[in-house]
């Protein structure tokens, strides 16, 4: 979906996870469901290419090898194929490791950041209150929090600026959704989603050709969203705070009542696979 003038997005998935429906919608759920990791990827002018999460990646295994991680391989079963992982979907497109600008971090669960460790050259954006909460969490107590330390390059702090300082401005918008305007343009927000994970990030992309918000995982499915049917209370395990999540779904929410032309979709939502440039 790149648009003529100014910024231009794709989206991409690197592999899936499985879990029984149930758990997004206790409701309507079924049966076993796949998740897929999808991450997007812009075009700035004046920038280059920046990536918004990138999926899961060949790290995944060696990074739940060993107890207590191999707990969240056992929770949420994997599935990713070689030539799946952002670093070869890349590469088909003619684009190196070393040509991404900048990663966006949305949160630290292994679905978004399993392929960080493939660009070894590119420069992190996450959130402050993401990042702390990543430092201050170890063995079990990380694991239960969707956080893999071996997933993150060793030196990723040295590349890593924190939103909070890099946007150009911040400000909140009339849904109360904290907003970073960055690169020196105006199409792309990052927009703050607490819940799910602490500091987790999403996006606004509004140009002549597109007005979407990427939610991230402030929900899972956008039926469930729509419907006001919240996840089964299981996920209160390893989300950061149920009441974010319940507060950041009614400023989504808020938003959508006021630009009813917006797409608002969702990272492993059903109805954003239909926004996949790449094959799933």
């Amino acid at each position: 979906m790149a648009s003529e003038t100014g910024i231009s997005v794709e989206f991409y998935s690197s592999g899936y996870c499985t879990a029984h429906e149930r758990i997004v919608d206790p409701v309507n759920g079924k049966g076993a469901c796949k998740f897929y990791a999808v991450w997007a990827l812009f075009q700035v002018p004046g920038i280059g290419w920046v990536m918004f999460d990138t999926g899961y990646g060949p790290s995944f295994w060696e990074a739940t090898q060993k107890f207590p991680a191999r707990f969240y391989r056992w929770a949420t079963p994997v599935f990713l194929k070689e030539n799946e992982s952002a670093k070869k979907i890349l590469e088909t497109k003619g684009i190196a490791p070393s040509d991404i600008k900048y990663i966006i971090i949305s949160h630290f669960h292994a679905d978004h950041i399993g392929g960080l460790r493939d660009f070894p050259e590119t420069s992190f954006i996450c959130s402050k209150s993401a990042n702390q909460q990543v430092k201050g969490k170890k063995g079990f107590g990380a694991v239960s929090k969707g956080i893999l330390h071996g997933l993150l390059p060793e030196d990723y702090e040295k590349r890593l600026f924190y939103i909070d300082g890099f946007a150009d401005r911040v400000e909140v918008n009339a849904s109360g959704i904290t907003v970073y305007r960055l690169f020196g343009q105006e199409e792309l927000q990052l927009i703050l989603l607490p819940g799910h994970a602490r500091g987790m990030l999403g996006f606004i992309l509004q140009n002549d050709h597109r007005h979407m918000l990427y939610g991230t995982d402030a929900s899972w499915f956008y039926s469930c969203y729509d419907q006001g049917i919240l996840p089964n209370q299981v996920v209160r395990i390893f989300f950061d705070s149920w009441n974010d999540f319940q507060i950041t779904q009614m400023k989504i929410r808020a938003y959508e009542n006021a630009h009813p032309e917006a797409s608002i979709l969702f990272t492993h939502c059903p109805e954003t696979l239909k926004y996949l440039d790449h094959a799933v």
